[in-house]
């Protein structure tokens, strides 16, 4: 089990980060364009964005369906529920913030590397992956990294609380989802020797609705 909290820890770290990069990716684009003579991410075809919107959308999945067959799974309202032993494990939000700002500065370079290697551009120094300013592009990625680490700490200690709520509608949303399904599975699961003697009485009323047998000579 804590394997899996360590799985989920390291996960929420790389969402947060991947998140933060992708923000602060952005927001250098938009602010280069009014603050800096000459912005690199400009001329620059920026499909990093794109691959990394999917890998948010995969780490999101990735920490939400465990938690979702645990719910689902317990069934009950006990604090040993693998959603609060992780919110136990984020540590404080300042430190968890840090680690994703940390992975946001080198997701963020990742990003525009990847972007300068697809559009065959040269990269000069460290400051054009930054979008042409080290001051800028490090300062609104930490700025970034320290927001979206923040929140998604914040976010899962927020679901961790509510968490016996959560439980109780999503069961009461499956069962609700499921009912429909009940007669048809019952009838499925009918023991075989019902079936024989519901088509038997069947049977025996039918004849009984038939013409009489002709009387002998």
């Amino acid at each position: 089990m804590r394997c899996v909290q360590a799985a989920l820890r390291a996960a929420l770290v790389a969402l947060a980060g991947a998140l933060a990069a992708l923000v602060a990716h952005v927001a250098i684009d938009v602010a280069g364009d009014y603050l800096l003579p000459h912005d690199t991410y400009d001329g620059i075809p920026h499909e990093s964005r794109a691959v990394f919107v999917v890998a948010i959308a995969a780490l999101s999945m990735a920490v939400a369906l465990p938690l979702l067959f645990d719910l689902l799974g317990r069934r009950c309202t006990t604090t040993a529920s693998l959603l609060r032993r992780l919110r136990a494990s984020l540590g404080s939000p300042a430190v968890f913030a840090a680690l994703a700002t940390a992975f946001a500065i080198v997701t963020l370079v990742s990003m525009e590397w990847m972007d300068c290697s697809a559009a065959h551009a040269g990269i000069d120094g460290i400051e054009d992956l930054f979008g042409g300013s080290l001051a800028l592009g490090l300062g609104l990625t930490v700025a970034a990294g320290a927001l979206c680490g923040w929140l998604v700490h914040r976010i899962v200690a927020l679901i961790a609380t509510i968490e016996p709520q959560i439980t109780t509608l999503l069961i009461r949303l499956v069962r609700a989802a499921c009912s429909p399904l009940v007669p048809v599975l019952a009838a499925l699961h009918a023991p075989a020797s019902r079936t024989i003697v519901r088509s038997l009485l069947l049977a025996s009323r039918g004849s009984k609705r038939g013409p009489p047998l002709p009387a002998s000579g």
